[in-house]
């Protein structure tokens, strides 16, 4: 199996070993596809990310799941939840009409990482490999790297910015809000909901913004 972003120490350890021999002994039950699981690192090599929003585990369900946080499928015509909240934030906060795709990949061309803390759930299990250590150690390194390059950083709920402490904040920058799923705001002092994320990432980015907009 080739592995993006080579120069990271984690795939020479033990600790990936251990990992994908886990993987191979669930046969397959998990999201997102092996041929995905490094998806989001492949699509963005390491001197071209700019921005890394962080979120939480992949979505639980097959259909959904890309590699890619909070993107889905471009032929799924239907929005989990958590995506319809992005994409209310996204028409709130930027005015744009509601996209007709939940593929967020136009966003990594432009150097947005869509790293989700733990990368992988077991189907229909949400959180099922939190405890699993391997994922903290690859989520900390490439976390603690970015974070000395200098770029802005979006931790989107509870277990993403658990890993806020591996940065370098006199070089990077970070926005801080809860989980965008439907609950995910209910009791947060920090709301998705009226965040203003994507303008608030472009006004740390300064005269080279994202172009959020999706067709």
């Amino acid at each position: 199996m080739s592995f993006p972003w080579q120069h990271l120490s984690f795939w020479k350890t033990g600790e990936c070993q251990a990992l994908l021999e886990r993987l191979d002994g669930l046969k397959g039950n998990y999201t997102p596809a092996r041929r995905d699981l490094w998806r989001a690192l492949s699509l963005v090599p390491f001197g071209n990310v700019r921005v890394c929003i962080v979120g939480q585990d992949p979505y639980p369900s097959p259909k959904y799941a890309t590699g890619l946080a909070f993107s889905i499928p471009k032929e799924e015509k239907t929005f989990p939840p958590t995506l319809q909240q992005i994409f209310k934030e996204y028409e709130d906060d930027l005015h744009y009409p509601i996209p007709k795709s939940g593929d967020l990949t136009s966003w990594t061309d432009q150097g947005v990482l869509l790293w989700n803390a733990i990368p992988v759930c077991l189907e229909a299990r949400p959180l099922s490999a939190y405890d699993w250590p391997e994922w903290r150690l690859l989520s900390e390194e490439i976390i603690k790297q970015l974070g000395e390059r200098g770029i802005v950083f979006c931790f989107l709920g509870g277990v993403a910015r658990e890993f806020t402490k591996e940065i370098n904040l006199e070089r990077s920058k970070v926005i801080e809000t809860s989980h965008p799923s439907p609950r995910g705001s209910i009791h947060s002092k920090t709301p998705f909901q009226g965040s203003r994320i994507f303008t608030r990432i472009n006004a740390l980015l300064g005269s080279n913004p994202i172009n959020w907009r999706l067709s």
